[in-house]
């Protein structure tokens, strides 16, 4: 199954990219668990149990290199849930950043996943797991977004500028001088 969720932060693409590009461990330590526990819990609102018990199994996050361009950084990632009597699966994808405008960056989180449990794990995915995978993978983006927009903040003020708003008009695609309707 395949997911894709999108969201923008108000940060120029160099500082979101730089912060990226610098350890992306880091702003995204935790997220993983942080994820699991978040679909688990959806799991059971929704009354999805194994066994009539939640399960908690771990999870962790695997990084690839990231690859970037002039206008968009690319984040291998692999989400791992544990355990073989899971409900929750586990993804793997990219977390994505591109240039929006001077003072703007949309972040995409692109994940496939595999329903665990075979036939019967599908079956549940397409009457229910799948919205609560959309949910869970909406979630990790905002959570990532979050920590990402304040690293780069944070860079921003020790090295990479923002612009403020209509100065700096240039960026990767070349000048946006405004054109009369």
């Amino acid at each position: 199954m395949f997911l894709k969720s999108y969201v923008e932060v108000a940060v120029r693409f160099e500082a979101v990219q730089a912060v990226m590009l610098r350890e992306p461990q880091t702003w995204l330590d935790g997220l993983a668990v942080t994820t699991e526990q978040e679909g688990e819990r959806l799991l059971v609102d929704v009354g999805l149990e194994v066994g009539g018990r939640r399960l908690r199994r771990p999870a962790d996050l695997v990084l690839g290199q990231p690859q970037a361009t002039q206008v968009v950084t690319s984040l291998p990632l692999r989400i791992r849930v544990h355990g073989d009597q899971r409900l929750f699966p586990s993804f793997y994808g990219s977390f994505d950043a591109a240039w929006l405008g001077p003072t703007r960056t949309q972040l995409a989180l692109s994940l496939q996943y595999e329903p665990p449990l075979g036939m019967v794990g599908r079956a549940v995915d397409r009457t229910l797991l799948h919205r609560v995978a959309e949910t869970a993978a909406r979630i990790f983006l905002e959570q990532a977004a979050h920590r990402l927009e304040e690293h780069a903040v944070k860079g921003a003020a020790g090295g990479v500028k923002q612009a403020p708003s209509g100065e700096g008009s240039t960026g990767p695609m070349g000048s946006l001088a405004k054109t009369p309707h």
